[in-house]
């Protein structure tokens, strides 16, 4: 309920100061574990993908710092939102990514792992193919316009851009053994980064 009534509420916000559009909603599956990959550049990206995964609710990770203080960590949790340590191999947040996916819902990750706020795509981390391919879980690639340019670099004010998300469709994966997935995670990776680069491309 304070998932759907937030939403509601950036909503009535974004709408006019962003006229924010989604083109693909079709793409998401309607039941069933998924991951939502989609490029990074603002912190307003979160709430772009809790609209893209409307009326389902979107599991996301957050820095762990953000989780420890106390008001904001508890509308944080509220919200789908588990801690990340950053710069570490997080073993207790793959664990809790693999039961959000064991539970059949909707997984947010970041592939390029970190803001890229010139809007150039960064390298993926191994992340989003490693569980994709550990669990069988479809990526469904989604492309981010617009985002850097509410906060550009260097200004003290926000902006009122256009934002758009183009919503890819899914990549399939199969399950895979250990083995399998280290040969299969490059190729993968490099196809999500591939549908993510098309999304938006057409916007720049």
């Amino acid at each position: 309920m304070f998932y759907k009534l937030v939403c509601a509420l950036l909503a009535l916000y974004m709408k006019p100061a962003y006229r924010y559009e989604i083109t693909g909603k079709e793409n998401i599956p309607k039941k069933g574990p998924v991951i939502l990959a989609a490029n990074h550049m603002s912190y307003f990206d979160p709430i772009m993908i809790a609209f893209v995964g409307k009326p389902r609710p979107v599991n996301f990770m957050a820095k762990a710092e953000l989780i420890k203080i106390p008001l904001l960590g508890r509308a944080l949790k509220a919200l789908h939102t588990f801690p990340v340590k950053r710069g570490l191999a997080d073993k207790g947040a793959i664990s809790y990514a693999l039961k959000v996916l064991a539970d059949g819902e909707v997984l947010l990750i970041f592939p390029e792992g970190t803001r890229h706020r010139d809007g150039k795509l960064g390298e993926p981390f191994s992340g989003v193919t490693s569980m994709a391919l550990k669990t069988g879980t479809p990526i469904v690639p989604v492309g981010i316009i617009g985002t850097d340019k509410v906060k550009p670099k260097g200004s003290k004010l926000l902006k009122f851009p256009k934002i758009k998300a183009h919503i890819g469709e899914p990549i399939m994966v199969e399950k895979a053994s250990a083995a399998e997935r280290k040969a299969r995670e490059a190729e993968l990776a490099a196809q999500m980064m591939n549908e993510i680069k098309n999304l938006i491309s057409g916007e720049r």
